[in-house]
């Protein structure tokens, strides 16, 4: 060990006298991107008898000056033979041949060409935590009075099962108004056109017939089907969404019509996917003339958590123009995903890697980072091995190499090497430059088998006094031996993910209702909320939180994600029914729900919500639905305990819907929570209330305030006064509580 802290002391001083080289307008990253993509289309090219063989083209955000007139760069794009995707803010999407990239980057105003960070969809990664539990319409506070008609639910996500009866109304017609498809060819002649006149890359569908023969996008994929049932799934038996009868917009990620095409670098262009999904559903929603919410169960820690990164700083400014969108807080808030350092003179960090590899990092100013990779060997309890020297200055570095495939790339062999003597299989990405900002960019993914022979070890340097960040997603943390040593290990304090850290986005988190359920087999399946002592009515371990470093708390607010139940895809195999251990119900048509847990659950519930809410008051604003959520949102001994954990509490439908048609103003004296364990309906003039006991006091207003009607409960029913117009009304039963009914 001594040995190789030595080769890192000096290699801190060595940085200390390094002058900061240009950065280049291409990170390495990004080359290492367009490499991929022209290997891909080569392998097409030799594989296909077709001479026109569609080659992929790179998605990239091109960055231009704060002063650069970003029209007239457009022009120029088009030029070169380009194609500009949609403009926000000072950054441009832009699909190229990977060829052009150079002559992109000499542009004048160009300042920077990057691939965007990774994605991942933040169900929880953890099997054991996953569960159900009942989300329908009417249920958890939710108004029987409206149920989403006439507002848009867009769902950008991957895995949905296009049939299923989630998405059909009671006489089986598609719910479904459009699929959007942004990692899809355009359909030739029907260039997806905005209203702007912006077109969009990808391929919409737009009739029942055309988007049902799709079936599925993923067939190893359920997420997205969880996902867009628990916003606006139809209610049918014990089974519902949020907003059961919205129009729903769905945007998979990785549906493609070119799977030879399929690889790495399709990923890579995942956060590009979801930029243009969210300039269509708010493009459609325009074009109809209907409010509309944006759901989006997925994040990144691969970003500053400033508001600084490429896809923080558009989405603050979609935020900023009126688009209304939710946003996972992320699911890294039970692990040591955070590791903060200030460098000091001849130091370095060093820590090990557990968990996955998805680890990133950043300088907090314009400095030079230097990496070593290191081993940690089990069986002698030392670092046995360090790789060669790694820099961000200048062009930095980069490597993409799968172990144990028989080639060897002409850089960082010995990495290679090493690694493939202890580990058997697995792919390493690794990428170290810098930002536009001349800031340091480390990150390092992949997937590598634990073998239980050690552990991979990060070991960075740079200039004293310098602050770096290190972030990991997916399961990837920090950690330390026990004992005095070298090794730093991290936290949860700032699990956020980076997305939403402008602090315009709504960001959800995820509090527990249910701690365990029963499977399709009859077996009762309890979840990690018992395990770490938190129960019922605490936040979900999983959740991710903190105070980002521009200084916005996440959570914005939180809802039920663990445990829930809710549709899933049957064309996925690990979702099997003779197999799964996730299934609850399967129907006669082979349609199945299974469990899953994560903000992703929690955050298409709260996406659900602002649609009823919208279909209450349409010309709402998305100040006026983040003011709402502030003053509306409840809290208990729970929040008030960790309050960071849930940001303005528990998101509370009921109440905020009285907010929003201001109907505790006109009605003082109408309570602001629904009774429990009461049920209403409507039938012929006649208020069925379920419940209550006869002689309960019952008085009736319009929503302006006008009393009905005041009278009691009579076997379990009241007749409304004829006439009584049609229209939604305030039911105040006794002190139980009060809800909202339509007749």
């Amino acid at each position: 060990m001594k040995k190789h802290f030595k080769l890192l002391l000096l290699l801190a001083a060595m940085i200390a006298t390094t002058a900061m080289a240009q950065v280049s307008k291409v990170p390495a990253d990004t080359r290492m991107y367009l490499q991929a993509i022209e290997a891909v289309n080569q392998k097409a090219k030799i594989r296909s008898t077709d001479a026109a063989v569609r080659q992929q083209e790179a998605k990239l955000f091109v960055s231009c000056a704060p002063t650069a007139d970003t029209k007239a760069v457009e022009t120029q794009l088009k030029a070169l033979g380009a194609k500009p995707q949609g403009t926000i803010g000072r950054y441009i999407m832009v699909s190229t041949p990977a060829r052009l990239v150079s002559q992109i980057a000499d542009i004048e105003g160009v300042t920077f060409i990057s691939k965007g960070p990774d994605v991942s969809q933040k169900t929880n990664i953890s099997k054991a935590v996953t569960g159900v539990t009942k989300i329908h319409a009417g249920s958890d506070g939710l108004p029987q009075a409206f149920t989403g008609k006439d507002v848009v639910v867009g769902v950008i996500d991957g895995g949905f099962d296009l049939a299923h009866p989630a998405y059909k109304d009671a006489e089986g017609n598609l719910r479904i108004k459009a699929l959007y498809g942004a990692s899809m060819s355009p359909e030739e002649g029907h260039a997806v056109v905005t209203l702007d006149g912006t077109e969009l890359g990808g391929r919409e569908y737009t009739t029942p017939e055309a988007i049902l023969a799709l079936k599925t996008d993923e067939s190893t994929n359920s997420h997205g089907s969880h996902c867009a049932a628990t916003a606006a799934g139809s209610t049918f038996e014990w089974a519902g969404g949020m907003a059961p009868e919205a129009d729903i917009i769905i945007c998979p990620l990785g549906m493609t019509d070119k799977p030879e095409l399929e690889s790495s670098a399709s990923i890579d262009a995942a956060s590009y996917g979801i930029m243009n999904s969210i300039l269509y559903i708010r493009d459609y929603a325009k074009r109809v003339g209907k409010p509309y919410i944006v759901s989006m169960s997925m994040n990144s820690q691969e970003g500053t958590h400033d508001g600084s990164s490429v896809i923080s700083s558009m989405m603050e400014k979609l935020a900023a123009e009126g688009t209304n969108m939710a946003l996972a807080s992320s699911n890294e808030g039970d692990y040591n995903c955070y590791l903060p350092y200030t460098f000091g003179a001849d130091d370095a960090v060093n820590t090990f890697i557990t968990g996955g590899l998805a680890a990133y990092g950043f300088t907090r100013t314009p400095a030079e980072m230097k990496f070593q990779l290191g081993f940690f060997d089990a069986a002698s309890n030392d670092e046995t091995w360090l790789s060669e020297v790694m820099s961000s200055a200048g062009e930095g570095c980069s490597f993409n190499f799968t172990l144990g495939d028989g080639t060897t790339p002409e850089k960082y062999a010995d990495i290679k090497a090493f690694l493939e003597g202890v580990i058997e299989g697995g792919q390493v990405v690794f990428s170290l430059s810098q930002l536009e900002d001349g800031r340091a960019h480390l990150s390092m993914k992949g997937s590598l088998p634990d073998t239980g022979k050690g552990y991979l070890v990060f070991h960075v340097s740079c200039p004293k006094g310098t602050v770096a960040d290190f972030w990991g997603d997916n399961g990837c943390a920090f950690n330390k031996p026990e004992g005095d040593n070298i090794y730093s290990g991290g936290d949860s304090s700032l699990s956020a993910g980076d997305w939403g850290t402008g602090g315009s986005i709504i960001t959800v988190g995820s509090w527990v209702t249910k701690n365990e359920f029963t499977t399709i087999k009859g077996n009762t399946r309890e979840g990690r909320e018992i395990e770490v002592g938190e129960g019922i009515g605490s936040f979900s371990p999983f959740s991710s939180y903190g105070t980002d470093l521009a200084g916005h708390d996440h959570p914005y607010v939180s809802t039920p994600g663990s445990m829930i139940t809710s549709a899933a895809n049957h064309f996925d195999a690990e979702y099997d029914p003779e197999t799964s251990t996730d299934v609850t119900y399967q129907d006669a048509n082979g349609f199945i729900w299974a469990a899953m847990s994560g903000t992703s659950m929690a955050t298409p519930t709260a996406a659900g919500i602002i649609a009823l809410w919208l279909q209450a008051k349409p010309t709402l604003t998305y100040e006026e639905i983040k003011e709402t959520i502030r003053l509306t949102s409840n809290r208990d001994e729970f929040t008030d305990a960790t309050p960071i954990r849930f940001g303005y509490g528990k998101m509370d439908a009921y109440k905020g819907l009285l907010h929003v048609l201001d109907i505790p103003t006109a009605i003082p004296e109408l309570s602001t929570h629904q009774p429990a364990g009461v049920t209403f309906s409507m039938k012929s003039g006649v208020l069925y209330i379920d419940g209550a006991a006869d002689g309960t006091p019952i008085r009736i207003y319009t929503t302006d305030g006008r009393l009905v009607t005041s009278t009691a409960l009579s076997g379990g029913s009241i007749t409304l006064p004829d006439p009584t117009p049609a229209g939604v009304y305030a039911v105040q039963v006794g002190t139980l509580g009060s809800t909202l009914i339509r007749k």
